[in-house]
């Protein structure tokens, strides 16, 4: 892979990451329950983490990190918006939209590991698809839960 395919991967995992910590940030604005709120705070807080790492490697590769989310993930906080306000703020509705969006996450690193990364990009894009692995799985129980305790 050239430097050049290398940064555009890793951008679009930028991207795509921070569509991810601006949605938690405005789930955890609308969230009136406290213990998502909380979720949604601590996600969004792990999401940046991984735009800063992610950036730190472009910028190793001599590219110029990507700073925003994109178009589309400009589209899902919308949409999410407006389910939160169609739907009175119901709780897995949101939960729903917010691991809709997990799942293009999870997703797109996938695509991104089939590429020819050099080694420590591809364990360092591997670590981030545990996690975001683990957080989808996390959400899925709370909406599960949610649904029992209705």
């Amino acid at each position: 892979m050239t430097k050049d395919e290398i940064v555009d991967t890793l951008n679009d995992l930028i991207q795509i990451t921070e569509d991810s910590h601006e949605g938690y940030r405005k789930s955890a604005e609308d969230a009136q329950d406290p213990d998502l709120k909380t979720l949604f705070n601590d996600l969004s807080a792990q999401r940046g983490a991984m735009v800063r790492d992610l950036q730190k490697h472009v910028a190793e590769q001599g590219g110029a990190p990507e700073a925003s989310g994109t178009m589309l993930g400009g589209a899902h906080r919308f949409f999410v918006d407006l389910k939160s306000a169609v739907m009175g703020r119901d709780r897995a509705a949101i939960i729903q939209e917010v691991e809709r969006g997990e799942t293009e996450a999870v997703r797109r690193y996938e695509q991104a590991l089939d590429k020819d990364l050099p080694t420590h990009l591809a364990s360092v894009i591997s670590q981030h698809l545990a996690r975001l692995r683990s957080d989808r799985d996390r959400l899925a129980a709370v909406k599960q839960g949610s649904k029992q305790a209705s």
